[in-house]
């Protein structure tokens, strides 16, 4: 039972929900143009549902593993996630100033908007459980602009396509939470309330493993949606899948061996099996041959299991960040490990990808971009996010569900 009085959201939280949706509407009456666009192959929204399952679904229930937030795990990021779809279609069509006849609403819009939320999701594994849904929707409002300004900048000022700048996001969304968590959260080590309520058990961990295989099985989708060249298409599919299959088998074996018993771990497994995915988005389309996408797989496992093996408890303690989810592991490091991948096979020989080498200069520009605006946002954020006008939780109330959801079994003030 989550000791203390808990402050009601009910003044600020229903209002505030109102007035974004409210606002959200006359954007899309006054602003956006009017009409859906015709589109010539609706049928492209069979991937556009795949990378929905992956959002709603997978990162819903990978959120889900701990024992007493499991409710507002996966509820929260589904509110998160359709607020920030709104609210990045606006910004995208806004931003992106496209000629009228592909301005209208269509599949293009959809696949960006998905795409742009993903990243803040991804934030929001750092101090999940952390914080309350009114902080999450105003991070939400305040990081889809920076992570579409950066996008902007990438592809009208550095020529790096449209599939790249998404690319970036796991790069994006992992280091601005982090920043967000390191300005925001106190150390919690010691803390003897939120070290009890961060426990996971049997059903929590089974729910949460769901979660990853839902995001493995689409992971392909999401490399490839915003491709449209055929070749490129058929490579990111094939070479997503490999590296998948490589770092799952990688991290079944490193983890076993990095363990004294030799067993293994599911909030290791559960997590670095997707490193493969997120690596392997910035360099997929572009190889021809399966043995690349096996190696940046294998090597990305590798780096994965080892950070949440040797890290992920102790950097509460070193750098001062509480990363709940260990986004650090799953989607940053091996985010970062992708995009240097794809700097150094521009620089190599001759592949036949049609990329020129200078190309690899802009490569190495576009990380530095994403990690200064993602720690900055993610540092100011993180202050804003302290205003008590937000109701922000206390320690004894992290991870916990009591403070925002009615249990008919317990006692309703709490």
């Amino acid at each position: 039972m989550a000791p203390r009085y808990s402050a009601s959201l009910r003044g600020c939280l229903p209002w505030v929900l109102l007035l974004i949706e409210s606002t959200f509407l006359l954007i899309f009456m006054f602003l956006l143009p009017q009409g859906y666009k015709i589109e010539k192959n609706v049928n492209r929204y069979s991937v556009l549902q795949d990378v929905n399952v992956m959002i709603f679904i997978g990162l819903g229930f990978l959120f889900g593993f701990l024992k007493k937030f499991g409710f507002s795990g996966i509820a929260f990021n589904f509110l998160n996630g359709v607020m920030g779809l709104q609210w990045a279609i606006i910004l995208d069509t806004l931003i992106f100033k496209n000629p009228p006849e592909i301005q209208n609403i269509g599949i293009n819009s959809l696949k960006n908007g998905l795409m742009s939320i993903f990243p803040v999701l991804i934030s929001c594994g750092a101090v999940l459980g952390k914080v309350n849904p009114l902080q999450l929707i105003v991070m939400t409002i305040l990081e889809l602009p920076l992570f579409t300004a950066n996008r902007y900048i990438m592809k009208e000022y550095l020529m790096m396509s449209n599939h790249n700048t998404m690319m970036h996001g796991h790069i994006f969304g992992a280091y601005f939470g982090l920043a967000m968590s390191w300005a925001m959260i106190p150390p919690l080590t010691g803390k003897k309330a939120s070290e009890e309520n961060e426990k996971l058990t049997r059903f929590s961990e089974l729910f949460s493993i769901l979660g990853t295989l839902f995001l493995w099985m689409f992971w392909p989708s999401y490399n490839s949606i915003m491709l449209t060249n055929q070749s490129q298409l058929r490579n990111a599919i094939y070479n997503t899948f490999f590296a998948l299959a490589t770092s799952t088998v990688t991290v079944f074996s490193v983890s076993s061996l990095l363990n004294q018993k030799g067993k293994f771990k599911m909030a290791i497994v559960r997590n670095a099996i997707l490193a493969g995915g997120v690596s392997s988005g910035f360099i997929a389309y572009m190889v021809q041959y399966p043995w690349i996408s096996m190696t940046l797989g294998l090597i990305s496992a590798i780096v994965s299991t080892i950070g949440f093996t040797y890290l992920q408890n102790t950097m509460n303690v070193i750098t001062i960040v509480h990363d709940t989810c260990g986004i650090h592991y799953t989607f940053g490091m091996p985010g970062l490990l992708g995009g240097i991948v794809y700097t150094v096979i521009i620089l190599m020989a001759d592949l036949g990808i049609g990329i020129s080498s200078s190309q690899a200069l802009v490569g190495v520009g576009c990380i530095l971009l994403t990690l200064t605006l993602s720690l900055a946002g993610g540092i100011l954020t993180g202050f804003l996010l302290t205003c008590k006008l937000l109701r922000p939780p206390k320690e004894w109330h992290f991870f916990h569900d009591q403070p925002y959801w009615e249990f008919p079994h317990v006692d309703s003030h709490i």
